[in-house]
């Protein structure tokens, strides 16, 4: 079905992204509402961008009836929740987004929807604003999808190039501008690694370095310095005790638990990959009806997009320089609230091999 308002294909091929995502928001209808859709568990450079698309297509095109940004799993991390509550950030349930109510449907930080990390829809986009590897097929409206350290810098540079200078912007209060300014600072700040990771290019530079004196320094300090729930460190007591190495590869399950938890498996990811000697890590548990898997790498010989698709297939998995991830779901595998405690031993024991298995396989063939 054609969303009302919606912006036909443009055959402006030599427009840069940023110019060509202008013409679009300024040419939609008056009363047309933008959807903003996110991975289904967004981190800061997915929240932080999603914010900022929203202020952008405000400044852009002050008739636009609304922007929603919306998300189809659960905010867990516990720096993602504390970065929620301190900004505010209206992120909304999936289950409230209505496609055909909207204009225009903008996805950043991931590239394409119903599959992946954004599984709870299959609607086909407008646009599409992203960094990792994954280039879907097909025809939108704008496809900006860039080898750069975070989407936040990709929206900073957009926000930059129109001249909607933060500081200067007397149409929005101190408190909006430094939250929109803290959201992308924190997302670049989070996908590059303090600005350390492969991926980092020049313009992430620039544009932390013009956020950075934007951001609300109170709020930027509890969202990087965020409390640790009791049960991050209970999980990691589990890693340790199932790690399996081969030569630099470490593997670690731990265990079937529930999705308010599932964003330790990157948190212990990340810890894993400063072990001496240890160049690959991949951490995995089963949340729900999916195996879910944060896997890290420093091997430069490792691609790591396809890496994951060769673990864990390529319609679940993906990844970007250095990282990557994957959501597999079980099946009637799947252990519901009447299993038995044998038969949820089973299940796991069963993914734990496969797993472990297929990842010393992969990297022993790389």
């Amino acid at each position: 079905m054609k969303r009302a308002g919606r912006v036909e294909s443009s055959n402006n091929t030599m427009s840069s992204p940023a110019s060509r995502f202008r013409e679009i928001i300024e040419g939609l209808e008056p009363g047309i509402q933008v959807a903003i859709l996110t991975q289904d568990n967004p981190d800061p450079d997915a929240m932080g961008s999603a914010l900022g698309v929203s202020y952008l297509c405000s400044r852009l095109n002050p008739e636009i009836d609304e922007v929603n940004i919306y998300y189809g799993g659960a905010i867990s991390h516990p720096q993602n929740k504390t970065m929620v509550n301190v900004l505010g950030l209206p992120m909304r349930k999936m289950k409230t987004f209505v496609p055909e109510e909207h204009g225009l449907v903008i996805v950043v930080d991931v590239a394409s929807t119903g599959r992946k990390n954004l599984q709870s829809t299959d609607v086909k986009p407008d646009i599409i604003i992203d960094h990792h590897r994954d280039d879907p097929d097909g025809d939108y409206l704008l496809k900006d999808i860039r080898p750069i350290g975070a989407t936040c810098t990709i929206v900073t540079s957009y926000l930059r190039e129109y001249g909607l200078d933060l500081e200067s912007n007397e149409e929005s209060s101190l408190d909006n501008i430094s939250k929109i300014a803290t959201a992308l600072l924190v997302g670049i700040k989070t996908d590059t690694a303090e600005l350390t990771s492969p991926n980092v290019t020049p313009l992430d530079f620039q544009c932390y370095e013009y956020l950075l004196k934007l951001a609300e320094r109170k709020k930027l300090y509890q969202i990087i310095n965020y409390t640790i729930p009791h049960y991050l460190y209970q999980l990691k007591a589990t890693a340790y005790d199932a790690l399996e190495i081969q030569h630099a590869v470490v593997v670690a399950g731990v265990g079937i638990i529930p999705p308010s938890q599932r964003d330790a498996i990157p948190i212990i990811a990340d810890e894993l990959l400063r072990m001496e000697g240890i160049e690959t890590v991949v951490v995995y548990a089963i949340v729900g009806d999916r195996i879910v898997s944060s896997l890290r790498t420093t091997n430069d010989g490792i691609e790591m997009n396809s890496f994951c698709h060769q673990v864990f297939g390529e319609e679940f998995s993906g990844g970007k320089m250095g990282c990557g991830g994957a959501a597999v779901p079980l099946g009637f595998m799947t252990p519901d609230d009447n299993s038995t405690e044998k038969t949820r031993d089973s299940v796991w024991e069963a993914v734990r091999a496969v797993i472990n298995h297929r990842v010393f396989r992969v990297a022993s063939n790389g």
